[in-house]
């Protein structure tokens, strides 16, 4: 490593594998305390999830095109940002704890710092996608390949850090035929993709893993571990 790479904040990258969502949604909350405390750096979480539908904290009731009892999964109210959307196998999920005055980011910029992370890294697949005016996630012309939805909260309340939880998630190779029971983010008139129906056989959700970790330690300035 050279002076300047040992200059930069560590980000510690983990590997979950496929995760129940309320699992890992304690996780988050408890490294989201330990991050606050000092007492780890910030944490990178990539994994996958069984089939969940989540929302965030508004009624989503609207945007079922079925009923809760015909979804097929789960049908979670999240403390996130954001509308209802769907995670499942074939989909990177990944949730940044991140304590944002030490990363000297407010919250509009977190949101399009991670949209850049997934721009950057399917890029790397061909791939040219973008953002879309005054919609969050990730574009690909009108069908969104990325859902975002965060959290900033003071894990240890009063004047305690601002630490992020939640995060995005990226189609890689997911059956998006789940996607058919809900206005995916609430917005009626736009339909999802992946990689997988843009280029045909898509790499290993494992792979784009690895692409993310990379691009995040590049637009967030930070040293992921090998």
């Amino acid at each position: 490593m050279t002076q300047d790479t040992l200059a930069k904040p560590i980000c510690d990258v983990r590997w979950l594998g496929r995760l129940d969502y309320n699992e890992a949604w304690e996780l988050q909350r408890d490294l989201a305390r330990q991050r606050a405390a000092g007492d780890i750096p910030d944490t990178l979480l990539l994994l996958e999830h069984e089939p969940v539908y989540t929302t965030g904290r508004s009624d989503v009731s609207g945007n079922l095109r079925v009923s809760p009892e015909s979804l097929g999964a789960p049908l979670v109210r999240s403390d996130r940002g954001g509308d209802i959307t769907f995670h499942g196998p074939g989909q990177l999920v990944a949730y940044p704890i991140v304590d944002l005055k030490m990363a000297g980011l407010g919250v509009a910029r977190y949101v399009r710092s991670l949209e850049e992370v997934v721009i950057r890294t399917l890029y790397r697949y061909g791939i040219e996608a973008a953002l879309e005016c005054a919609l969050t996630g990730v574009w690909i012309g009108k069908r969104k390949i990325a859902a975002v939805g965060v959290r900033v909260g003071r894990p240890l309340g009063g004047r305690g850090a601002w630490v992020t939880t939640h995060g995005f998630a990226l189609n890689v190779d997911v059956n998006l035929d789940w996607f058919g029971k809900i206005v995916p983010c609430g917005i009626p008139d736009r339909e999802v993709t992946s990689i997988a129906g843009l280029i045909g056989q898509a790499p290993s959700v494992r792979e784009v893993a690895k692409s993310i970790s990379r691009d995040f330690a590049g637009v967030f300035d930070r040293v992921v571990p090998s």
